[in-house]
């Protein structure tokens, strides 16, 4: 933990830094991916979803010990509970046989620290139970923590790590998971030892990922300025589509609960605004960030299952992604945009999946309305007219002369189908 609490130190420098200069240009978005992402992880035998299952929508929690005890029970039986299928990260220490009993004796799934590739590949028998290998966590922001060079943490030194982990076991995917330097606009400000460029430097980096995430948290950094709200967590997902193309899986990354010594605790409405950003923005999967810290030095690492408000939230959110993930896995479609009356931005997706057109949408926010707002929506669809069933809200809206109008609430969100 104690270096968690180095990166959350590094994680203040840069937010200053990045408030001080002007970030360099960077690369038009990618596109959200246009087919179904399921597609992708079929060439993972031992992978989360080898089948290429749409009715899969991966959720996972990060940094996890299946053999911990909260509420009376291993954390292990209690995340699939609430809807979490995967631990990102089973650290390799002289506990590492702790976890590992815990993992097997739950029947959790986890992805594990390739330092134990060959004993995951001896395992046959729990084979189901290792989906993949955490190669590093930030490395973007610790290849340098003060004077200090890792040269273990440089792009092409992550690179070579992952690619010596794939050749050992290619039945498994890499996971990377990566700061403000590769995860927000200005990134590139504050950025050190480049190994060839910034913009080189971010694509080699994922190109080590066969799955990735990076973290900022929008609600409740203690240096946020103008990028307070949940938009700051789909803005991520854009981001990283710059350096990791249209394809690659990206997992929206969500804290839980309090994750810096300053700052904010995220409640249960601003947690859930946070993950539907992210999906609007094309994450195809989410990861929990359960850790909290605190200015006089306690912590606690499972806050999804300690507050009971946000266990149930979880719990309800991820029931409603689940429900839905034939939707989600589903392409993402050109043919809709949406506006509001109040120029507050709105994040749009369309689909087309079991029989159906879908159309999901959210009051999103940007850095001129950073807490976002009610607003009456105007969304264009492929369809002139007709009727469509806002989902899990038992009601329908008109749609006249290919709009729909409705009716939204900070950061809300609408499914449709029709």
């Amino acid at each position: 933990m104690a270096r968690a609490r180095s990166i959350l130190a590094v994680l203040l420098l840069t937010s200053a830094c990045t408030a001080e200069a002007t970030p360099p240009p960077v690369p038009q978005a990618v596109p959200p991916p246009p087919g179904p992402v399921v597609e992708y992880y079929e060439k993972w035998a031992n992978g989360p979803n080898p089948t290429g299952d749409p009715k899969v929508f991966p959720i996972n929690v990060w940094m996890q010990d299946p053999s911990s005890v909260e509420n009376g029970g291993k954390i292990g039986k209690a995340y699939p509970e609430i809807g979490i299928d995967f631990g990102i990260g089973l650290w390799e220490d002289e506990w590492w046989y702790l976890r590992q009993e815990g993992l097997l004796e739950t029947g959790w799934r986890v992805y594990a620290d390739p330092k134990r590739v060959d004993a995951v590949l001896a395992d046959t028998a729990h084979a189901r139970n290792y989906v993949g290998y955490l190669i590093a966590d930030e490395p973007d922001m610790n290849k340098v923590y003060g004077d200090v060079f890792h040269p273990d943490m440089q792009p092409s030194a992550i690179l070579a790590k992952a690619d010596r982990t794939r050749a050992k076991d290619p039945s498994r995917p890499t996971y990377l998971n990566f700061g403000v330097w590769m995860g927000t606009p200005g990134g590139g400000v504050g950025y050190g030892h480049i190994e060839k460029s910034y913009e080189e430097d971010m694509r080699t980096y994922c190109s080590a990922a066969d799955i990735a995430s990076a973290d900022y948290y929008g609600w409740t950094h203690p240096d946020r300025g103008d990028r307070v709200g949940a938009f700051s967590y789909g803005e991520v997902i854009d981001t990283m589509r710059k350096w990791c193309g249209p394809d690659k899986p990206l997992y929206g990354f969500i804290e839980t609960g309090h994750p810096h010594t300053h700052g904010e605790t995220i409640t249960p409405d601003q947690l859930e605004s946070a993950v539907w950003n992210t999906i609007l923005h094309g994450a195809t999967g989410i990861n929990y960030f359960a850790h909290s810290f605190y200015t006089e030095g306690k912590g606690e690492y499972s806050s999804v299952l300690t507050r009971p408000e946000i266990t149930a939230r979880v719990k309800a959110v991820n029931a409603r992604l689940k429900s839905l993930a034939p939707v989600l896995n589903a392409a993402n479609l050109p043919g809709v945009s949406a506006e509001s009356g109040t120029d507050i931005p709105v994040s749009v997706l369309h689909k087309e999946a079991e029989g159906g057109k879908w159309v999901i949408a959210q009051t999103d926010g940007d850095t001129a309305h950073p807490r976002s707002g009610s607003a009456r929506v105007e969304i264009t669809v492929p369809v002139s007219s007709g009727t469509a069933t806002v989902v899990d809200e038992n009601r329908t809206v008109p749609i006249e002369n290919g709009k729909i109008v409705d009716d939204f609430g900070p950061y809300q969100v609408h499914v449709y189908r029709f």
